[in-house]
């Protein structure tokens, strides 16, 4: 039986596999041209899952295929974007990640299964650890066919975070300038910053301790990027 990994970013390629994932016949798509009915007509997936997906998918793909979106969040409560930094601006410590299939609502399909993950520390942990539950996942779905079931419970839709919300303010306490350091410390993110006169000061690697946050700064002219 054929799959399709379907991922725009390559957090999740990057992780090491287990032998039982690496056993599985999958088929990886990473451009959004490849994502076509005319290419997975010659893959026939039987599931097509989407680690993480830039762009909209095509409503002929998922009502032809049984295509399986995987989101962090305890659903229907932060349905929409940037749910991993929404949840720890509100407070979250931990959070289920969900496989859920792919509809023509947002993030409101029902669900197949769903692990807990921690929200501690940087975006890179958190999603190496997501990652990890994802690939958990993959495995349970291809093995066990689960039936999904339908989100129960009043929708809560976030709002995809900007450029502008990395932005330190005076008026952050101490535990929510460490959280918005550690929620875009990662790779594929720009990193959290304050304006000072011409310049600009970016925060990453940060550490809080006995009242105190220590990291690592970097000082640049705001009108270079």
């Amino acid at each position: 039986m054929n799959y399709v990994v379907a991922t725009s970013k390559d957090w999740f390629l990057n992780l090491p596999k287990s032998e039982e994932y690496r056993q599985l016949s999958i088929d990886y798509i990473s451009d959004r041209a490849d994502l076509s009915i005319e290419n997975l007509e010659k893959i026939n997936p039987r599931y097509i899952f989407f680690p993480h997906w830039s762009w909209k998918i095509d409503s002929e793909i998922y009502n032809r295929y049984e295509c399986i979106l995987f989101h962090t969040a305890p659903l229907p409560y932060g349905r929409g974007g940037s749910p991993v930094q929404n949840l720890i601006l509100k407070g979250f410590k931990k959070s289920p990640v969900c496989a859920l299939r792919i509809n023509e609502t947002l993030d409101a399909g029902p669900i197949y299964c769903k692990q807990e993950v921690s929200l501690k520390g940087n975006i890179d942990s958190i999603f190496a650890r997501i990652g990890a539950l994802i690939e958990d996942m993959i495995i349970y779905i291809c093995i066990n066919k689960p039936t999904p079931i339908d989100q129960e419970g009043d929708p809560y839709t976030f709002k995809r975070l900007s450029y502008k919300d990395n932005e330190l303010n005076s008026a952050f306490s101490l535990d929510e300038i460490y959280d918005r350091i550690r929620m875009v410390d990662g790779k594929d993110y720009k990193s959290s910053y304050i304006s000072f006169g011409q310049y600009k000061i970016e925060f990453t690697n940060a550490e809080i301790k006995n009242n105190e946050i220590s990291a690592k700064i970097k000082i640049s002219y705001k009108n270079k990027e």
